[in-house]
This record gives C-alpha cells, sequence and structure tokens, in this order.
C-alpha cells in the first residue's frame, strides 16, 4: 500500500479540527432549541471558525510539502545528497589550498631548528632588501662568515648534545655581540654568518674579533682541554654583487685564508671609503 504523503496526512487533520469547530456552535443551538434566525447565525459563527482553523494550519501545510519532497529526494539518493557531495568537494579542494599555501609560508621552513636563527635559504631572501637599500642610499654592507674552529674533530669529542650546547651558544654570542639590526642566521654546519648594513671592511672587521673574544672567554665549549675558538672571513658589498652569494663567496675565501694562517680574521679585498686600519687579527 503506498504511503500516505505527509502534506496529505496534515489536511486531514485540518479538515478534522476544523469540522470539530463548525459542529460545536451548532450543536449548542440545537440543544438550546433555537429559533431559525439563531441556527443561522450559528451556521455563520461554525462557517468563520472554519476558515480560521483552516487559515492557521495552512503554513502547516507548505512545511509538510517541503518535508514531504526533501524525504522523497532523499530516498532517491538525489537532490541534498548532490548538494552535500558538491559541498564536500569544494572544501577538500579548499584543504589542499590552504595546506599547499601553508607549506610555502611554514616558518620552519626559514628558521634553524637547533639554534632559531633565520636558516641560510631566509638570510638570503632578507640580504636581497639590505643589498638594494645599500645601493639606494649609497651605504657600505659588509658580510661575515664565522666557523668554529676544528669542527668535524670538535664534534666527536663533544658528542652531539655537547656539540649542539656550543652551536646555540655560538648563536646567542652572535646576537649579542652585534647590533639589533644586523642579521645573524646559520649558514651551514658550524659556520654562520652576519650581514652588517653600513658597515666598513673595518667595523665588520673589528664586529667579528670581538666575537671571537666573547666566545673565547665564555669558554662555551671545552675540546681537548682547550676553549672552542672561531674564526671569521669578512667581504663588502661591491658594485658587480648581484645577491648575497656573490660577498659570502669572498667571505668564505677570506675565512679559509684565516683558518689557514692560524685562526683569526680575514678580510677579503674591496672598495673602502678610508684607508683600513686592519685586515687581519
Amino acid at each position: 500500500m503506498r504511503r500516505r504523503r505527509l502534506s496529505e496526512s496534515v489536511a486531514v487533520r485540518a479538515a478534522l479540527l476544523a469540522s470539530i469547530a463548525a459542529a460545536a456552535p451548532l450543536a449548542a443551538a440545537v440543544a438550546a432549541g433555537a429559533s431559525p434566525a439563531m441556527l443561522v447565525l450559528a451556521a455563520a459563527v461554525a462557517g468563520g471558525a472554519v476558515a480560521g482553523v483552516l487559515r492557521l494550519l495552512k503554513p502547516l501545510t507548505g512545511l509538510a510539502d517541503a518535508l514531504e519532497h526533501y524525504r522523497d529526494h532523499r530516498a532517491a539518493g538525489r537532490g541534498g545528497q548532490d548538494d552535500f557531495s558538491r559541498i564536500r568537494r569544494s572544501v577538500k579542494g579548499l584543504e589542499a589550498r590552504l595546506e599547499a599555501a601553508t607549506r610555502r609560508a611554514d616558518p620552519a621552513r626559514l628558521e634553524d631548528p637547533l639554534t632559531g636563527l633565520p636558516n641560510r635559504l631566509a638570510v638570503m631572501r632578507r640580504a636581497r632588501d639590505e643589498i638594494a637599500r645599500a645601493r639606494r642610499k649609497a651605504t657600505p654592507m659588509a658580510v661575515a662568515l664565522l666557523a668554529l674552529d676544528g669542527f668535524p674533530a670538535a664534534e666527536k669529542a663533544l658528542g652531539r648534545l655537547e656539540t649542539e650546547r656550543v652551536l646555540r651558544l655560538t648563536a646567542e654570542t652572535l646576537v649579542q655581540a652585534l647590533r639589533a639590526y644586523d642579521l645573524v642566521g646559520r649558514w651551514e654546519g658550524a659556520i654562520f654568518v652576519a650581514v652588517l648594513p653600513e658597515a666598513e671592511v673595518e667595523n665588520a672587521v673589528d664586529a667579528m674579533r670581538r666575537v671571537r673574544e666573547r666566545i673565547a672567554d665564555d669558554r662555551i665549549g671545552m675540546v681537548a682541554g682547550a676553549p672552542v675558538s672561531a674564526s671569521a672571513g669578512v667581504a663588502v658589498l661591491q658594485p658587480d654583487d648581484a645577491t648575497l652569494a656573490d660577498i659570502a663567496g669572498r667571505a668564505a675565501r677570506a675565512l679559509a685564508q684565516a683558518q689557514a694562517r692560524g685562526r683569526g680574521v680575514e678580510a677579503a679585498p674591496g672598495p673602502r671609503s678610508r684607508p683600513p686600519r686592519i685586515t687581519s687579527v
């Protein structure tokens, strides 16, 4: 037997209520022995009651039709299910795009997890702005690479945990010894980089000398009874430098010379606004 529609059920109940509403005044009039005129009046009141009940129940009938339509579509696997599938696909697409954007903007990709300093990629990006600013303002800029001496051997002697502690303390020493607006990062391994805006080569050499002294004085690590030491190479921005890599390449060669000459600070040749006071320590 076919199931009765919800709207039909509501209509039947509405008719029943209307009949009760109409019968009440008529029954009362007959019971009271009313005259024909009173019966006519009672019939009019009954008609008004029917109309009022039907008017009040009309929204319920519309709601019943809507619910019945939804039920039919749901039972047939159409309509609402299709809408839900489309919404779900859209949400999944948005989630994928958001995840991709999050990966591109993930701060962890630009931060060295051990020291908390900007990593090489972050320093390279930020150095572009510093180079552009130095060219725009016609001011000098220096780059320094600082490396812990004998790091491979020291790493074996100290062990992993102590080596990581030494690297973290070296990073803290660099940040504390340099200016607040200098850019300090971890370049690779036990090599750190410092971008020094508005610094001549002499300023950069002096700054790296202070860092070396603090590393030795603080005795941040001991290898074979001797404190960990550091060497540094310095280079300045030149007119044909395109990126930080150009400057850092010269600083790396200066660093290698400093280490070969017995640990210290070495400056790569470059333009200067005044005669140098010091190039090696």
